[in-house]
């Protein structure tokens, strides 16, 4: 494979793999609120570093003539797993900001579910390179994907729904109504993620 090509798959390798961690630092915040300042610091640390790696991505497809798919898809990868770090920094912070702790079950749930996702995703992403013998696993994970973005809606309507029947402080509603709505924008992500990374594989069906 030409260098300039490979450079787009280590890239969106490096990508998919900041998006694991960024779930995998929420995932461990929201298990122990303590620890909200030094996890922000990592995930601000995370997020910065796929705003450089989107940007190289973008750069590299302005300079270069061939790349290994189509531009328009490379694009959407790149600038839809930048989305899910942002969402999951947003949700942080707005604990953080609102001192909405202790977190609510929902929302652990809601980010096991987002964190199961990236996984499926960084799976994907990584086999990119051998997408015409990785086909039916990759077209596999979109399925996961799809059925825990659906998981994922479920958890919102069901915590949203909780919220308003149970909390009687309204600054608490509106504060956890935000932090579900980023956690599940997230998701959302994911499955969009999920389908340009499908798009791309059955162009070469």
């Amino acid at each position: 494979m030409p260098k300039k090509e490979n450079d787009f798959f280590l890239l969106m390798k490096d990508s998919a793999e900041l998006i694991c961690e960024s779930s995998q630092l929420l995932l461990e915040a929201v298990k122990d609120p303590a620890s909200f300042p030094e996890k922000m610091k990592e995930l601000n640390d995370l997020e910065h570093r796929a705003d450089d790696i989107t940007q190289k991505i973008i750069d590299n497809l302005n300079k270069t003539l061939v790349t290994p798919m189509d531009r328009e898809d490379i694009y959407s990868l790149a600038t839809t797993m930048d989305d899910i770090i942002d969402f999951i920094q947003g949700a942080l912070e707005r604990m953080i900001m609102y001192k909405a702790i202790p977190p609510h079950s929902g929302v652990l749930e809601l980010i096991q579910v987002l964190d199961e996702s990236n996984r499926i995703i960084k799976t994907s992403i990584d086999n990119l390179p051998n997408i015409r013998t990785k086909l039916d696993m990759i077209l596999e994970n979109t399925v996961k994907v799809n059925k825990l973005e659906s998981e994922g809606d479920r958890l919102y309507r069901s915590e949203v729904g909780k919220l308003f029947e149970e909390e009687k402080n309204p600054i608490e509603v509106i504060k956890w109504k935000e932090i579900l709505e980023h956690l599940e924008d997230a998701t959302d992500r994911c499955e969009d993620l999920a389908l340009v990374i499908k798009g791309v594989v059955l162009k070469y069906v």
